[in-house]
């Protein structure tokens, strides 16, 4: 009795260890499978955010790439955008790890003589209605537009479009609240003050670096 018992366990052993070796191989050939699709959806997500920061260019802005570190030690990465071969604007990704949710990922948009063009917040945690309003770009709906497809471009928002025009200088930036000049949320200070401080850092390194970008960019003066 014991010994088919034993078997019985084995057989039970060596069925579980069957379904588990085809569901790894059905995973990995669904995986393998999508791979090129999200990268390829990814990659014209980038593409579409990065025409939203920039003027309009020709070549692929995520083939031209010089990757550096912020203040904080954040990696950044520089798209060069080129139209008919001439450098028209610099993307800068980067994500800082200061938000009350966690991470926040930000685009912005330079232009050659070191100002930010426009800043998009990419990817964020923070808190619905509150934090998120920081972060987050959409056309208000009214009783008087609420049937019109929403209008071309970039959505307005006060504490991104605060960066506009600036470039950073050697003191860091800050919100009103903790002693600087740029706009703030009540409520989402620590939101506030993360998205201010990765618009310096980022442009920042950009000012920093800004020799080496352009040289390999082919946009040095």
């Amino acid at each position: 009795m014991k010994l088919r018992d034993n078997e019985n366990i084995a057989v039970l052993g060596i069925f579980l260890g069957v379904i588990g070796l085809l569901s790894a191989l059905v995973l990995a050939l669904i995986s393998h499978v999508t791979a090129d699709p999200i990268a390829k959806a990814k990659a014209a997500q980038q593409a579409k955010a990065i025409s939203q920061v920039l003027p309009e260019f020709d070549n692929k802005p995520a083939e031209l790439v010089y990757e550096t570190k912020t203040a904080s030690g954040w990696s950044v990465k520089f798209m060069g955008a080129k139209k008919e071969g001439k450098l028209v604007g610099v993307a800068a990704l980067c994500t800082s790890s200061k938000g009350y949710g966690g991470n926040i990922e930000m685009l912005m948009g330079i232009g050659v003589d070191g100002k930010i063009k426009a800043v998009l917040i990419t990817a964020n945690n923070e808190t619905p209605g509150l934090g998120a309003n920081i972060c987050t770009r959409a056309f208000k709906k009214t009783i008087f537009n609420i049937t019109k497809p929403a209008p071309a471009g970039l959505a307005p928002n006060e504490y991104l479009d605060q960066f506009n025009g600036k470039r950073a200088g050697e003191k860091t930036w800050h919100v009103k609240k903790n002693g600087g000049e740029f706009l703030y949320r009540t409520g989402a200070t620590i939101t506030s003050e993360a998205v201010t401080v990765l618009a310096y850092e980022i442009n920042r390194a950009f000012e920093t670096n800004k020799k080496e970008i352009l040289s390999k960019f082919g946009g040095a003066k």
